[in-house]
């Protein structure tokens, strides 16, 4: 692995000589413009706080359909399997995976589109294949906490996918096809007039899927097929009224077909697993006075996940499991003055409902909010931005999140930013009203308000012993959100246009983290019964740093390493008084475990860092994009069946290696209406069947994107 990493080094310095006598041209560097930081437009080198932007350019010189396989290639951003349980093949549950920010789980980003959450979280995680990329304009990652505007899921940060908007009448679309029989087709049209604009999105995508190994029944992954469909219109009266109104829908269908072990024989089973999303948003802005604005907003979603499995041998149904959320969303945001000077009041309400056959009945989250943010310009150089949020819900304590950031300005082409924020997480449906009985396995796991209504019912069918007094828990366990106090700190600095570096410091503390344990009492069945309280104090602390240099007008290089520390306060306390014990899994001796033992919490690296050099021959319409990504090792809870027993990471045989993913990219234009690329995903044929089962090998692709 070595010697692979330092010949990809090799060639990106090779690259950067035989470059740099190529002839330069006179480019405009414009300043971006961001929305989610604050919620208002401001150029992101004003900011004083850490954002990063993927540019629409950006998103088509990767090639990919996915937008996970774009996000994981970003500087700070790690794919998390989820680790809540193990799927009937022995692969990580089917919940599956998603991104990791800051050291964080995946539940603790949270994920927008336009500036409106989405709905239908697995386990904590969001099937982030139901947003298509082709109509993307950008991508804003706000890292830190960002509740102070955004409320519950922004512990780690937000991830904001933003639409475009067309500026001129276009018909365009892309084919895409590689490997596992993948199928892409998207078809795009905008047209815009003077008062009014309207854009179709239509993509159609499908793979065969892939298997890690023969000796297991079925697919690794199974195949699937889905639709996207977007549309977004908007209609402007005159200079103070414009109305924008947006709809999104998703589909996927998953074949599943697998094998399970019931009565010491196996047994087929087949079925299907269908996701649907819909969503509708409407935003009338309205400004009576140029330093006055009104946004009015309505948002409307709706999840559905439907599985069905069937005995193959008598078509008899194995098991099925339904999930359907919806999320009403009303809110008014007003702004008041410019972004030198500016105030942002905002009033609203979360109107949340699930029903799922492993909830007893249709359960309702209700829920307001208010925020209040006030930025301030001094003398050109200092930018104070301070702000918080008030949120009351049905379900648990009103919570109270502020903000304050500050950036410096000593120079145009320097930037210190400082930042501190509470965050909050609310407890999510799952944990406060599961009650599911795991069928093939046999154990239970119950809901924190759901805990006596779930152990009355299973005392009464028999599963429970009637010795068992069930009275302590018959009011259920009050969960209280988990808490955070986030602080980053860093700077930006620019050498010229194209040439700058960015260095970000980072530490969260985390109270109240939400975990499942295991009652004091077991089921007839002798399998445990789990449920959820507020246990550990955690921290993570760490550094980002990126770097970017435009060689000239042909060659860009831009590359970051981030550098992360993750680990449980009660464990290194417990550590320290000297109470954790691991025992050898040879000799059976067990010995106390050391500070320098505990390596923290499972699933994070220790190290991280990717490049991208983009490639641009002016002369020809061609060029080549180069990516890398590296993860160093990560610890996993039980991986290649090893335990010391005490479930915590401090052992050398807990690790899975680290890995490397590089993907390159070659593109020509044909005209100006025909692009073509062609591209190797994961060049070094990584694989990890257990721990990253959505991660396929070596992959080729071929895209024809076409815009008249």
């Amino acid at each position: 692995m070595s010697r692979i990493l330092t010949g990809v080094v090799l060639l990106l310095l090779s690259c950067t000589v035989a470059a740099q006598h190529a002839p330069d041209s006179t480019e405009k560097i414009l300043d971006e413009v961001v929305i989610t930081a604050t919620r208002t437009e401001n150029k992101v080198t004003n900011i004083p706080l850490p954002v990063q932007i993927i540019s629409a350019k950006e998103i088509r010189q990767t090639g990919s359909e996915k937008l996970i396989d774009i996000l994981q290639m970003q500087t700070g951003l790690v794919i998390a399997t989820n680790p809540l349980g193990i799927a009937f093949q022995g692969y990580p549950n089917p919940f599956g995976t998603g991104i990791q920010m800051q050291g964080m789980d995946p539940g603790y980003t949270l994920i927008m589109v336009d500036g409106e959450p989405l709905a239908g979280r697995n386990g904590g995680v969001l099937n982030l294949d139901r947003i298509a990329v082709s109509n993307i304009r950008q991508i804003e990652i706000l890292k830190g906490p960002a509740t102070s505007l955004y409320g519950s899921d922004a512990l780690a940060g937000v991830i904001n996918i933003i639409t475009d908007t067309p500026q001129k009448n276009a018909i365009g679309g892309r084919i895409h096809t590689g490997s596992n029989k993948a199928l892409g087709v998207i078809l795009n049209g905008a047209l815009k007039g003077r008062k009014a604009f309207l854009e179709l999105t239509g993509n159609r995508s499908s793979n065969d899927g892939w298997d890690f190994d023969d000796n297991i029944y079925g697919k690794t992954i199974d195949p699937s097929v889905q639709y996207n469909f977007n549309v977004k219109s908007g209609y402007k009266w005159n200079d103070k009224n414009d109305l924008m109104l947006s709809a999104r829908y998703f589909e996927q269908k998953q074949f599943n077909d697998y094998e399970i072990i019931p009565k010491d024989l196996p047994e087929v089973v087949t079925g299907t697993t269908v996701e649907h999303e819909k969503s509708v948003y409407t935003k009338w802005n309205y400004r009576p006075a140029d330093r006055l604005n009104f946004i009015t907003g309505l948002y409307l979603t709706g999840y559905d996940n439907f599985s069905h499995a069937y005995l193959q041998e008598n078509d008899s149904l194995y098991e099925q499991i339904t999930l359907n959320q919806s999320l009403i969303k009303p809110e008014v945001q007003v702004n008041i003055g410019k972004s030198k000077d500016q105030w942002v009041a905002g009033l609203g309400a979360n109107l949340e409902a699930v029903r799922s056959n492993r909830y007893s009945n249709k359960q309702k989250m209700n829920a307001w909010f208010a925020y209040l943010q006030k930025q301030k310009v001094f003398n050109g150089e200092l930018n104070v931005i301070a702000g918080a949020r008030f949120d009351k819900n049905s379900l648990y304590a009103a919570q109270l999140s502020p903000k304050l950031a500050i950036a410096w300005k000593p120079q145009p082409s320097l930037i210190v930013k400082a930042s501190v924020g509470v965050g909050f997480k609310a407890p999510d449906f799952r944990q406060q009203f599961l009650d599911f009985s795991n069928s093939l396995v046999g154990y239970t796991i119950i809901g924190a308000k759901e805990l006596g209504n779930g152990l009355a019912r299973l005392q009464r069918s028999g599963l429970l012993p009637e010795s068992v007094n069930i009275g302590p828990y018959i009011d259920g366990e009050p969960l209280e959100p988990e808490r955070s106090v986030g602080i980053n700190l860093g700077a930006d600095y620019t050498f010229k246009p194209g040439t700058f570096v960015q260095v970000n410091l980072f530490r969260n503390d985390i109270s109240n983290l939400i975990e499942t344990y295991s009652l004091p009492f077991k089921q007839t069945n002798d399998k445990e019964i789990f449920s959820y309280t507020n246990i550990n104090k955690v921290f993570t602390e760490g550094a980002e740093i990126s770097v970017g240099h435009k060689i000239n007008s042909h060659l860009r290089i831009k590359g970051s390493y981030n550098f992360l520390i993750a680990k449980d306060k009660e464990v290194l306390e417990r550590i320290k008084n000297q109470k954790v014990y691991k025992r050898d899994v040879v000799t059976g001796v067990s010995q106390l475990v050391r500070l320098s033992d505990y390596k923290g919490l499972y699933n994070r690296s220790r190290h991280t860092f990717n490049i991208v050099a983009d490639y641009l021959n002016l002369k020809h319409k061609a060029g080549l994009t180069l990516s890398l990504k590296y993860r160093s090792r990560y610890g996993f809870q039980g991986i290649n069946g090893y335990t010391d027993g005490n479930l915590i990471l401090d052992d050398p045989r807990e690790f899975a290696s680290g890995f490397a993913l590089v993907n390159i990219v070659l593109k020509k234009d044909i005209g100006q209406h025909l692009n073509l690329q062609a591209g190797i995903e994961n060049l070094l044929n990584y694989t990890e069947p257990i721990l990253m089962p959505s991660q396929f090998g070596r992959g080729y692709f071929v895209n024809m994107n076409f815009k008249f």
